[in-house]
């Protein structure tokens, strides 16, 4: 997936996460060549659009 060099309106988030799932998004960052910004942006996406399409069927926990 083509990703933007560069983000439209840049927000710096600190979210403390555990060691474990840091460690996972780390070495998926690592073999994918890809930044852990660049992965963490991509999972929050993922969540996102799931959320979307569980509001769209009506389903609870839908888009906020």
């Amino acid at each position: 997936m083509a990703r933007p060099k560069r983000l439209e309106a840049p927000v710096t988030l600190f979210a403390a996460i555990e060691a474990e799932q840091h460690a996972r998004l780390r070495r998926i960052a690592f073999e994918e060549r890809r930044s852990l910004a660049d992965v963490t942006r991509e999972a929050i996406r993922a969540y996102l659009a799931g959320r979307r399409r569980r509001a769209a069927r009506g389903s609870p926990g839908g888009a906020i």
